[in-house]
């Protein structure tokens, strides 16, 4: 778990695993960025249905959805999608791995702040 961001990086609780076959089985209809759909509207259809879905949980059960190899999820300021394309799918890694190398520029000027 992320210090501070517990309850979002903690494993998935009994209700997100019941939602997680529901929100796969929804991802694998929106194959192509042209079928790409918003965090908030995942949520809203989600919640009428189901009980409430945040953002930030819809996050932590896309990142389980990545990190458990089910499916190939892209996020773009239009929303999730779906690519089977490698170089789509590579180019999502390497902005994971900008917004990862961001980070950890952020830590060292605030280590040096520190020092």
């Amino acid at each position: 778990m992320v210090e501070g961001f517990e309850r979002e990086t903690a494993p998935l609780t009994e209700e997100e695993m019941k939602l997680l076959p529901i929100i796969v089985a929804g991802l694998k209809t929106k194959v192509g960025k042209e079928m790409a759909i918003h965090g908030a509207t995942i949520c809203e259809k989600m919640s009428e249905k189901f009980g409430k879905l945040t953002e930030p949980r819809l996050r932590k059960i896309v990142n389980h959805i990545r990190t458990n190899g089910i499916l190939p999820v892209i996020a773009t300021s239009k929303g999730y999608y779906v690519s089977h394309d490698r170089d789509e799918v590579y180019a999502q890694i390497q902005s994971l791995e900008q917004r990862r190398n961001a980070i950890n520029q952020a830590i060292q000027g605030l280590t040096k702040w520190l020092e």
